[in-house]
């Protein structure tokens, strides 16, 4: 299998299928768009030309960085194209990031030990409390 990793944005339609694929919910294709629009890096991954998968930063373009929507496609995990996604990704912010910036992201059940590969360490902790979230349906 030839994996490409590619420092573009997906379409709506491709994006829509990645998460699909995982089971995650979908926003409506007009707040897709905007969101997509808005990304500051995205890398995408191919296997065979086919998108596996995908990750982007998102943010204030400043020093508040979010990673999101780390995806592959189930039938291409295992591959490392996870982890090829998170090092380009990383790499970008080690480029552009300026000092004291702050990289979060909300790692899937259970994927907390790939995101501590990359540097990342779970909260609550000895300096930071509980990341929260709130969720609009």
């Amino acid at each position: 299998m030839k994996i490409e990793i590619k420092n573009e944005t997906p379409d709506t339609e491709a994006f829509k299928e990645l998460r699909k694929s995982i089971d995650w919910p979908l926003p409506a294709d007009e707040a897709i768009k905007l969101s997509l629009d808005n990304t500051e890096f995205c890398v995408t991954a191919f296997a065979d030309d086919k998108l596996a998968g995908m990750g982007r930063l998102v943010g204030d373009k400043c020093f508040i960085y979010f990673i999101a929507d780390i995806i592959v496609k189930p039938e291409y995990q295992g591959n490392k194209i996870g982890f090829k996604i998170m090092t380009e990704i990383m790499e970008y912010l080690n480029n552009h990031a300026p000092k004291n910036s702050y990289i979060t992201l909300m790692a899937a059940k259970g994927k907390e030990l790939f995101y501590e590969k990359f540097g990342f360490f779970k909260r609550p902790n000895e300096k930071f409390g509980c990341g929260m979230m709130v969720e609009i349906r």
